[in-house]
Parts: structure tokens; C-alpha cells; sequence
């Protein structure tokens, strides 16, 4: 129920307490505007709740507090509270923004139609490590990601390509790139002078932001970069200034205060290794500081534009999203203006939710803000061709068979041009409704998620037209995606990939997607990649790159051991460096996978490993080890023991658990013996399906990627991830057997 709170005329300030009768009972407290608007979202995790609205200039009328328990909540309902509020007449001090609603813009009349973009067969960035929440960046010299592993291993990851096929863990040791703790919210960003930029959340306690001026081999930390205490879900963005130098680059860093309110901090860009402060010294941003910019709220990656030199931050305020809005002289680091702006309220009659609003500007200005409605489970997006002021009516951006929507994300791109992306499947509900693989595995298949994208064109007018398809070619996810954070755990639910996945363009502008497949036998949040090849790009031009298939080339000289290191690279291994790698079968029943590399007058193992290792893995639907339906990896290798001739074998994937049901690692036992010979520089191994030791179901081997590496004889071994080559899909039957 609604709690009516009368405000007389000349009042300033609300303030409200409302606490559970049972302490253990998890609830929120939100207080209303007269219209309906939500001011405040008091939840800091624990029961009592507190709201605390305060404005000069207070509207009189009547406003309305709701006590509802947390999503999160295992107890039964209903949830009993005692509750108390009062209003106040005294001066408002340093008290928080509030919003003010943006002007009503154009009703636009939309026009669906099926995409014709062709997309890349997935490619492994991380052959071992599972990692939810991952995130893209890409600049002139090479693609960079990082996501988290989780706090219980105070480890984040960055994978780095030169060029967008082959991915390594930044790291000489196969861990984290810099020094912990960590493990929590990351982000990643690099400025015009080839400048990295890290940032890992530790624990909810501390914001950890890095700098690397060597394209990742060494990193400085500052391990407490903000002084607020209980930080959480920080973004980076970059301002490169108006000239080529660094003395006008900053990177604004963007986080909530839980209870609190939210912040914008900034820093100098770096300047080199001596610069003990560009990226690493951080002062807030803002005018008004060390008041927060708004309440706190739910809030997307912050976005700045070049063009019209403003910053955006994108939050979720019940029914509407609010957005943050700074203009940025050149130059300018603090004193910063910020006004809070309301975009219209969600169509769709809920809440906006599932869970980053997704805010994004095209080159001419225009800016998008998109959500998903917590009620319908629809993707929705409004658009302001004036800076943020005014803001379109909500124009809906899924169509089925994307039913369900969860995790939005969006990249502008040529003027009038917005891509939206999101996981889509045809079962009605909430995502968090749906069967849990970690309870009924074999019930979660009834619901199957795959990645869906709409390019939108003409978006900043009246008739945008909306291209609509999956860019995954099958599913990447059964069953529930449990929104409750903290209380997925307590209540079975299944978190396994966190709360997003992200994408980007490339150096053509073509779209690139990071997100997690989780299908396999274990359930884990396995990190792949996929590329736009054919079609429009979002930045305006228009691509024809080939589709991998088998046989697949690769680049040599990329195999060197470390790959990224205080000495910087090592030497490349020849032994290990794939030139190409092909598949056919000499019967029907039997598998021959051919690995060739440059040189295999050595078969050394890499430094500080004890073995070499050769191995083609690939998905393909089959039973999981629960008995459900999974896409399984399976793989194929030679291995070579301290330089001796190689033996040969085929298995199927394990994976090391940090808890029950939590896939960390994956490793590629010797499971069963195959049949191989070694010709010239080309492994060639044959194995009968039968020997993989679960059914292959479908006509398709998805993601064939080749593999070389080192490793120790041990089940929790981090491979040295030496070389590999180009993702493709083979289907069964389609090449017979070669010579060797």
C-alpha cells in the first residue's frame, strides 16, 4: 500500500523510516512525487530503510511512501513493518539534485524489419577462465576486454588481440594484470595517446583504477582511488580534448554511493611511466561536490560527446530513467554544471530494469536512452535531438520471436544510427521466473536465450526504421537470469553471468559483441566473441569480410611466450605458432583434426611449463552432465612430455569450482587415447566419436578453434594460452579425410 505524506506549501524537506518486524526481512522504501515520479529508492541491504528528499522549492501536494519487500528475500510474505515520516520547513543545505522532467518531443511511428547483417561463428577469448560481466574496447592498435572473476578470487581479467582473432589474458602468470584485491565491477578504456586505463571494484569498499604506458606489459595501481566508502558498479569515459597532447585529455570516472547518491570523479590523462597522476589521482568533478550528483539509482556506463562536449550518465528511477547531464569546457576537470533530466515514463507500465539503462550518442549530437520495462520485458528507447532538454515518446525496439528481454546495451553510430543489443528469448515471463539450471537443469531448456540486435535508422526522426536479428546461431543461455543480486544466492537463483555483456565498433565500424555462453556441460560463463561481416555498418559503410571456414589460416609469427610482460613479449614458438587447422572425416564415425604449425623440429614446452600441448576444441548439442540438454565441449590433442614424441587423445571438458556449481577453470584432461602421426610440421589425430563419451546430436561442430599451450601435470593448472587460431563451424559430413 501507498503512504499518503501531505506537503504544505513553503515545506522543504521529506524524511521517512520504515523497518521490518522480523530484522532478517529485506525490504526497500520509496517515496513519490504527487505525479507518480519516483524521487527516492532508499535500500542499503539491511532493514531499517531510510529516504531523505530535501528542494528549495518543494511542491506542495500530496506524496506517497511504499514499503516492498527485496526481490532478493527468501522469507515467506507477507512481510510485516512499522514505518515513521515527518516533513520540515528548515533551509535545505547541501542537500542532493532532485530532476526535472525533460520536454516532450516528436511521437515517432516506427518500421520493423528483418536484419541482413552476417555474423562470425563465435570465437574462444578464453580457452580456460570463465568470466561474467565482459566488457569491449577497441582502438587503432588492437581490441582490449575485461570482466571479472569474482571477489572470493580477488581476480580481473584483460584480454588483449592485435587484431580481433586471437585473444591472451594480460598477464605473465595467467592471473590479473596488476596487483589486487579485486575481482568485483570492471572497466577498461584506452585515450589518444595509447594510454590504458583499468578499473576493478574491490569489494564494494574501494574503487582500484590502473595505467599502463606500455600497451598493457606493466600497470601502476592506486588500490583506494575515491574516498567514498560502499563504491559500486564505477564507468570510465574519455575526453581526448581539442588537441593531439595529453595536457587536455582527462577520464572521468562514474559510480553510486549505495544509500547514498551518485558521482562523477575526475583525472588527468597520463602523460607517461614518470606521471605519478594522469588516470591515477582522482578529485569529484563536480560544482556542487562534495554533494552527490542525484539520488542513488541503478546506473549505466557514463558516455561523453566529443561534439557537443557533454557527459551523460544514464540511471534507473522507477518508471523512467534519469539522465545526468554535464557540458566540459576543454580542459575542464572540476566545476563541472550537472542538471538531472527525466526521460518519459516506460510504456510498458513497470519499472525500468534487467538491469543498466543503455544510453549512447550518435556523430551528430543526438542521444539515445534505452531500457528495458520490468513489467512487459520489453526494450524500449527514446531519443533528444537538443543535448537531453527534450526527449522523444518511447518507441519499442524488440519484436518477437524475441519475447523476454534482458541485458540492453547500445553504441552509437552515424548520424541518426543506434544499435541495441540484448539476450531475447520466445518464453513469456520475467527472467527471473523461468526454471534455474542450478535447481532443474532439465527444465531450464524450455527457455532459450540467444543474443539479439537491432540497428535502428533514421532513429532521431519520426520514422525510424528498426532491423531486428539474432547474432548468435544458437542458444547461449537456458532457463532463469536472476536479477535479485545478493539473494540469487540464498534463494537457488542462477547468476552465472552476472549483469551484462557489452559490444562495440570497430576500426570499420562494424559491430563487435562480447558476452557469455554458459550452455556447456558446466554451466560457466565461458567468454566468446562475435564480429559483424557482412552488411551496413552502424558508422555508415558497408562490409564483405569472408566467413571462417574449414580449413582455417592463421597469422604466423603470434605465438610468443609471455605475451605480455615487464620485458615485453617473448620469443615466438615456432613449435606452437598454428598456420592452419583443418577437419574431415576418413568414416563417417571418426574425426580427424590436423593441426599445422611452423616448425616442429622442437617440441619444447613454453617457458615454466613442463608440457606442449596441440588441441582442437568445439561445442556441439549433447547431454550435460546433469543428463540436459547442453552444447558440450569436446576437444582433440597431441601432448609432448618435456620434448618427447607426443601422445595422442580426445575428452571432453572439465572444470574446477571455486563453490559448487561455480565453473572457474577449465582444463582438457587426457580422457581417451587417439590415433595420430606427426608429418613434417602437421599433427594429424584421428579419434571415433564414440571415444568423446557423451552423443554428438546435431549435424554442426560450433566454434572449431585451434589451440596450443603449455601446462603442468595438475587438475588446476593455468595454461600458458601460446597461439591460437581463427574460430569456424564445421558441419559433419562436409570434408572427407586428407593426407596427412
Amino acid at each position: 500500500p501507498m503512504h499518503p505524506v501531505n506537503v504544505a506549501a513553503g515545506e522543504t524537506t521529506i524524511d521517512a523510516t520504515a523497518a521490518a518486524t522480523v530484522s532478517a526481512n529485506d525490504i526497500t522504501l520509496d517515496l513519490y512525487s504527487p505525479s507518480g515520479q519516483l524521487l527516492v529508492h532508499g535500500d542499503t541491504l539491511t532493514s531499517p530503510e531510510s529516504v531523505h528528499y530535501a528542494a528549495e522549492n518543494l511542491p506542495a501536494g500530496t506524496y506517497n511512501l511504499q514499503v516492498c519487500p527485496f526481490l532478493g528475500g527468501v522469507l515467506a510474505e507477507p512481510y510485516t513493518y512499522t514505518g515513521t515520516f515527518a516533513t520540515s520547513n528548515a533551509p535545505v543545505v547541501g542537500g542532493t539534485p532532485g530532476s526535472t522532467p525533460g520536454g516532450t518531443g516528436a511521437t515517432p511511428e516506427p518500421r520493423y524489419v528483418a536484419g541482413k547483417l552476417v555474423f562470425s561463428p563465435a570465437t574462444v577469448v578464453d580457452a580456460q577462465r570463465t568470466e561474467g560481466e565482459p566488457l569491449n574496447w577497441i582502438d587503432g592498435t588492437g581490441y582490449w576486454e575485461s570482466g571479472p572473476w569474482g571477489t572470493t578470487t580477488q581476480n580481473s581479467f584483460i584480454h588483449r588481440s592485435t587484431d580481433g582473432l586471437d585473444f591472451h589474458v594480460d598477464s605473465p602468470v595467467g592471473l590479473r594484470p596488476d596487483p589486487g584485491p579485486g575481482g568485483g565491477d570492471t572497466d577498461i578504456l584506452t585515450d589518444d595517446q595509447g594510454n590504458v586505463y583499468f578499473v576493478d571494484l574491490e569489494g564494494l569498499v574501494n574503487l582500484g583504477t590502473s595505467v599502463s604506458n606500455d600497451r598493457g606489459n606493466t600497470w601502476r595501481k592506486n588500490p583506494a582511488a575515491v574516498q567514498n566508502a560502499a563504491v559500486d558498479r564505477q564507468w570510465y569515459a574519455v575526453d581526448n580534448g581539442t588537441t593531439g597532447s595529453a595536457d587536455d585529455n582527462t577520464v572521468f570516472l562514474a559510480f553510486h554511493e549505495s544509500a547514498v547518491g551518485t558521482y562523477i570523479y575526475s583525472s588527468p590523462g597520463s602523460k607517461g611511466l614518470a606521471d605519478p597522476v594522469g588516470g591515477l589521482k582522482w578529485q569529484n568533478s563536480s560544482a556542487k561536490a562534495p554533494v552527490p550528483l542525484a539520488n542513488d539509482a541503478t546506473c549505466g556506463q557514463i558516455r561523453f560527446d566529443p561534439l557537443k562536449r557533454n557527459l551523460y550518465y544514464a540511471c534507473n528511477e522507477g518508471d523512467h530513467v534519469r539522465v545526468t547531464i554535464g557540458h566540459v569546457a576543454p580542459g575542464q576537470r572540476t566545476g563541472i554544471e550537472y542538471r538531472n533530466i527525466t526521460v518519459p515514463r516506460s510504456p510498458g507500465g513497470g519499472n525500468v530494469g534487467h538491469l543498466f539503462p543503455a544510453l549512447s550518442i550518435d556523430k551528430a549530437g543526438n542521444v539515445y536512452a534505452g531500457w528495458i520495462d520490468e513489467n512487459d520485458n520489453n526494450v524500449y528507447y527514446s531519443y533528444s535531438t537538443d543535448q537531453g532538454s527534450t526527449w522523444s515518446t518511447p518507441v519499442r525496439v524488440n519484436k518477437a520471436p524475441a519475447t523476454t528481454s534482458e541485458f540492453l546495451w547500445s553504441q552509437g553510430g552515424d548520424a541518426g544510427t543506434v544499435v541495441y543489443a540484448w539476450l531475447g528469448t520466445t518464453a513469456s515471463g520475467t527472467p527471473d521466473s523461468f526454471p534455474s539450471w542450478k535447481v532443474a537443469p532439465q527444465a531450464s531448456k524450455s527457455v532459450k536465450w540467444f543474443g539479439y540486435v537491432s540497428t535502428i535508422t533514421a532513429a532521431a526522426s519520426k520514422k525510424p526504421v528498426l532491423a531486428q536479428q539474432p547474432f548468435t546461431e544458437k542458444p547461449m543461455h537456458y532457463g532463469q537470469i536472476c536479477n535479485q543480486g545478493i539473494g540469487c544466492t540464498a534463494s537457488g537463483g542462477d547468476r552465472t553471468m552476472a549483469d551484462y555483456f557489452g559490444f562495440n565498433l570497430d576500426r570499420d565500424g562494424a559491430i563487435r559483441f562480447v558476452y557469455n555462453d554458459t550452455t556447456s556441460q558446466h554451466h560457466g560463463a565461458h567468454l566468446y566473441e562475435i564480429r559483424e561481416l557482412k552488411g551496413r555498418t552502424p558508422a555508415g559503410g558497408s562490409l564483405n569480410r569472408a566467413v571462417p571456414a574449414n580449413p582455417i589460416a592463421d597469422a604466423a609469427g603470434d605465438a610468443q611466450w609471455p605475451h605480455y610482460s615487464a620485458t615485453g613479449a617473448g620469443p615466438n614458438q615456432a613449435q606452437l605458432d598454428l598456420r592452419t587447422v583443418a577437419l574431415s572425416q576418413p568414416t563417417p564415425g571418426t574425426l580427424r583434426v590436423r593441426m599445422t604449425v611452423g616448425n616442429l623440429g622442437s617440441l619444447a614446452p613454453p617457458t615454466g611449463k613442463t608440457s606442449a600441448v596441440w588441441l582442437t576444441r568445439f561445442q556441439a548439442l549433447s547431454v550435460g552432465d546433469k543428463g540436459e540438454e547442453s552444447y558440450r565441449i569436446f576437444y582433440v590433442g597431441a601432448q609432448s612430455n618435456a620434448g618427447t614424441a607426443p601422445t595422442f587423445f580426445a575428452g571432453s571438458t572439465t572444470c574446477t569450482n571455486i563453490d559448487p556449481g561455480n565453473c572457474k577453470v577449465v582444463q582438457y584432461p587426457v580422457q581417451a587415447a587417439a590415433t595420430g602421426v606427426v608429418c613434417g610440421n602437421t599433427i594429424s589425430v584421428d579419434v571415433p566419436f564414440a571415444s568423446f563419451g557423451q552423443p554428438i546430436q546435431g549435424p554442426t561442430l560450433y566454434n572449431v578453434t585451434g589451440l596450443t599451450f603449455g601446462r603442468n601435470g595438475t587438475d588446476t593448472d593455468i595454461y600458458a594460452d601460446v597461439d591460437s587460431a581463427p574460430s569456424f563451424d564445421y558441419t559433419l559430413g562436409s570434408a572427407t579425410a586428407g593426407a596427412c
